[in-house]
């Protein structure tokens, strides 16, 4: 249980909703999408201000955050690819926590899995790219400034939800210019 929050985190928590909410409203979504979105992003910053404020990503948020999304799959027609998304995720991080030694939490691994149901493959993807990238970015400012030392460790799970929400709002965009790169 994430427990009290205080105005200040409850104030920026609501900013962070609206601002996901309005790019969720700018991307070229149909309804059906915006309402799913607009579920998923709940979801997501729900996750991420658990995960920040404990550093734990909890089991039963997976397990809704997985049960919604296997849910949205089969009315949407995307249960094979929501598989191969979890499975992706699931991999990809559990592969890197054993390279690691646990530097990577299973709750991120279980993470990945759940919102890769939502995502499918290639969000999936994009979003851990862009997880990695946001992390090791503001983990270099940190350092750079001297609030982080090298064995500090940083909650992954606000990096997930967010490249997540990125892949999510923009990912259909990022993989229409790669083809067009091919």
């Amino acid at each position: 249980m994430v427990g009290y929050l205080p105005l200040r985190a409850r104030i920026i928590t609501a900013l962070l909703l609206v601002l996901m909410l309005f790019g969720l409203s700018m991307a070229d979504l149909d309804h059906l999408e915006l309402v799913r979105g607009g579920l998923f992003c709940v979801l997501l910053l729900v996750m991420a201000v658990i995960d920040f404020r404990t550093g734990l990503l909890p089991d039963k948020g997976n397990l809704y955050l997985a049960g919604l999304g296997l849910m949205m799959a089969g009315v949407m027609g995307e249960a094979q690819d929501a598989l191969l998304g979890a499975l992706l995720g699931a991999a990809l991080l559990f592969a890197l926590r054993t390279l690691s030694r646990g530097g990577i939490g299973l709750g991120d691994v279980k993470y990945a899995a759940a919102f890769g149901i939502w995502l499918g493959w290639q969000g999936t993807l994009l979003a851990l790219a862009l997880s990695f990238a946001l992390g090791a970015c503001l983990a270099l400012v940190l350092l750079g400034r001297g609030r982080l030392g090298r064995r500090d460790r940083l909650a992954f799970g606000p990096f997930l939800s967010a490249g997540a929400y990125l892949s999510y709002i923009g990912g259909a965009a990022f993989w229409s210019a790669y083809e067009v790169l091919l």
